[in-house]
């Protein structure tokens, strides 16, 4: 059965629990420094009060799961890489996971 998902944006009745969480309009890195784009949307899954994935300008999907934010930019392992860098530890970092939002009362 496929997920429905609704658009951060277009939901009122919601908000992040963390504003450093909001990547709308930040750019997706690969943690060896390539630009994948820029985060165009938020999708949550209203049944589990979480931010699922984030879509590109270019359309494409990525699960929140697969990402890191650091400094304010969101993070992924390359995909075709055969090795991958360690990224030194930086303040406010925010680990891979969940991103919660609440309901707006």
């Amino acid at each position: 059965m496929a997920k429905n998902y609704e658009d951060l944006h277009e939901l009122d009745s919601y908000q992040l629990e963390n504003s450093e969480q909001d990547l709308r309009g930040h750019a997706l890195y690969t943690y060896d420094g390539e630009r994948l784009g820029t985060v165009q949307r938020m999708l949550v899954d209203p049944d589990r009060n979480h931010v699922a994935a984030l879509v590109l300008e270019d359309h494409r999907f990525v699960p929140v799961s697969e990402i890191e934010i650091r400094d304010g930019d969101a993070y992924i392992d390359p995909v075709d890489a055969t090795g991958f860098s360690k990224v030194p530890k930086r303040e406010r970092n925010i680990r891979r996971g969940t991103v919660t939002v609440n309901r707006r009362t």
